[in-house]
């Protein structure tokens, strides 16, 4: 190699197996080699790829950045660099590999050096750093039957990105996914190629090799030929937020409303990012000299994906028919109906379940509960109610499901009363709220007389308890650790009826059942109760739902 490296003035490398079995033989330009596509060698996540590279080193340079990005990037076992003297005679070597993802550094280098006294058993040595590689990798992934997964993130502040990537991880762990790690960018303008710049990429993709991730999921929304280009530039599986959103409903819908309105934003979601081309069919289009085969693979597929958008559309329209009939017959009974509403995972499903004691699925995840679960609770002087559970809000809802639930969501306008559960436990709850307030706002809903239920108040600190009864922040107490209970009693100000609940505890329910009847049944008067009002109002008959 060194020899007609020499003659040739050109680097030579060579791919090889653990056995020493040649793979590739590379000619490559006085300053690198290109390393032909190595799909046929699979590569698990977490381990080595079994292949190592030799190439040639002109002017005796140690191994440079590209060397180590090939080492990272295509997972091999060890990238070698060959120097030679003028003569064309070997006269050294230096090796890297890379090391277990605990590891401070991410490569080391071997010891041997001299071409002709090689002192490590080399096939020894690569097999047992592979299986140390793949043990810890293993240990980093503790939660059985999950897919690991970086999460990544590009903002404009970094207050923007920790929130951000909470409530992306709630969204990974609900679709099922281990978080390997987390990686954020703040940086003025998303690149419009990458999303976080080819530098910063090859990092991320370093980091989720090293890592055993499988997937990457981007927080920002990924253009169509974003999402190629990501794709082109590793192995690894890409997904961004409306997608993992999309896979959570499709995951969670059990009714048959429910699943058809989750496939269409599905399908709509997809037709803009079938551009992958058929090489086996011809792509002319007609005319003199233009004619071919027919339509392509991907013009097939299209259209396909076309006519089930519309198949969907129109047995969209049939069962918003029949919800409509529905909702005019509930009308004739007159009775009054109460939306829950909230950000996902807020509680709404478990207030519903406590409220009038029922067993609607609920769990700690987001989006737990897709469909639209209906109950009835009925108030004093025999007054029933309807109580109604709606999908969670989310900031930054996907386009295509906005469209696909706007049916369902419109049905708030028709609700006489709406509950606004929040989770005072969840990190940024202020923002979530206003999230919520936004999307009232553009279905037109800013103006419904509305309850904001301030849930989880177990999760409250006995300090914070006592400034809400008495206002006052102790003498030399540090400020910053009420900011939390700050941020609640912002909230309070900015509505006219607030009741605090735990959803698990019934016994918290008088003060929100007394504004929910006071709303109904006197006239849409406002009603102010403080917070003193709050713990005097106890007492609820837990065996009954008359209350």
């Amino acid at each position: 190699m060194c020899s007609i490296s020499m003659e040739i003035n050109r680097q030579v490398g060579v791919l090889a197996d653990r056995k020493g079995t040649v793979e590739f033989v590379i000619v490559g330009n006085t300053n690198g080699i290109f390393i032909p596509s190595l799909s046929r060698f699979r590569l698990v996540p977490g381990t080595l790829r079994g292949i190592r590279l030799l190439h040639t080193h002109l002017y005796r340079e140690n191994l440079n950045d590209d060397d180590l990005t090939d080492l990272a990037l295509l997972r091999l076992d060890s990238v070698t660099a060959l120097f030679f003297d003028n003569a064309g005679n070997p006269a050294g070597m230096k090796t890297a590999h890379l090391l277990p993802p605990d590891s401070p550094e991410m490569y080391h280098y071997m010891p041997d050096t001299d071409v002709y006294r090689q002192k490590t058993d080399y096939q020894h040595f690569i097999e047992e750093l592979d299986n140390e590689i793949s043990s810890k990798t293993k240990k980093l992934h503790k939660v059985a039957d999950k897919t690991p997964a970086l999460l990544v993130g590009c903002y404009k502040m970094k207050s923007h990105g920790d929130g951000n990537m909470a409530e992306l991880k709630e969204l990974a762990r609900s679709a099922g996914m281990y978080v390997a790690g987390v990686v954020v960018q703040v940086k003025d303008q998303i690149h419009p190629k990458y999303v976080v710049g080819p530098g910063k990429l090859k990092d991320i993709v370093i980091k989720a090799m090293q890592n055993g991730a499988d997937y990457l999921v981007f927080d920002n929304p990924l253009t169509p030929a974003q999402a190629k280009s990501i794709s082109e530039f590793t192995d690894l599986k890409i997904i961004d937020r409306p997608q993992l959103i999309l896979d959570i409903f499709a995951k969670r819908a059990k009714t048959n409303d429910g699943k058809i309105r989750v496939e269409l934003a599905q399908m709509k979601y997809l037709l803009p990012r079938l551009t992958q081309k058929d090489d086996a069919l011809s792509r002319l289009t007609g005319g003199i000299g233009g004619r071919g085969p027919g339509n392509t693979k991907l013009e097939i597929d299209k259209r396909r994906v076309n006519e089930r958008i519309s198949f969907l559309s129109d047995k969209l329209k049939k069962i918003e028919r029949n919800r409509e009939t529905m909702r005019a017959k509930r009308n004739r009974n007159e009775l009054p109906v109460v939306s829950i509403i909230g950000y996902t995972n807020a509680g709404k499903s478990t207030l519903l379940n406590n409220l009038t004691q029922s067993g609607v699925y609920a769990d700690d995840l987001m989006f737990a509960t897709l469909d639209t679960s209906s109950k009835r609770i009925r108030f004093p002087e025999e007054k029933d109610v309807i109580i109604t559970d709606t999908v969670g809000f989310i900031r930054d809802l996907p386009e295509n499901l906005k469209g696909a639930f706007k049916s369902t969501l419109e049905e708030l306008a028709e609700a006489d009363l709406l509950l606004h559960v929040l989770d005072v436990a969840s990190e940024g709850f202020n923002a979530r709220a206003r999230s919520v307030e936004l999307i009232l706002s553009e279905l037109d809903l800013a103006d419904k007389d509305k309850i904001l239920v301030i849930n989880k108040i177990d999760a409250l600190e006995q300090f914070e308890m006592d400034y809400l009864l008495t206002r006052h922040v102790p003498e030399g107490s540090d400020p910053e650790k009420y900011s939390r209970i700050f941020d609640v009693e912002n909230l309070i100000e900015r509505y006219n009826k607030v009741c605090m609940v735990s959803a698990l505890d019934r016994t918290t329910f008088r003060e929100l059942l007394e504004l929910i009847r006071l709303s109904l049944f006197s006239g849409g008067k406002e009603v102010l109760i403080d917070i003193e009002t709050y713990f005097g109002l106890r007492e609820f008959n837990g065996e009954s739902d008359t209350f």
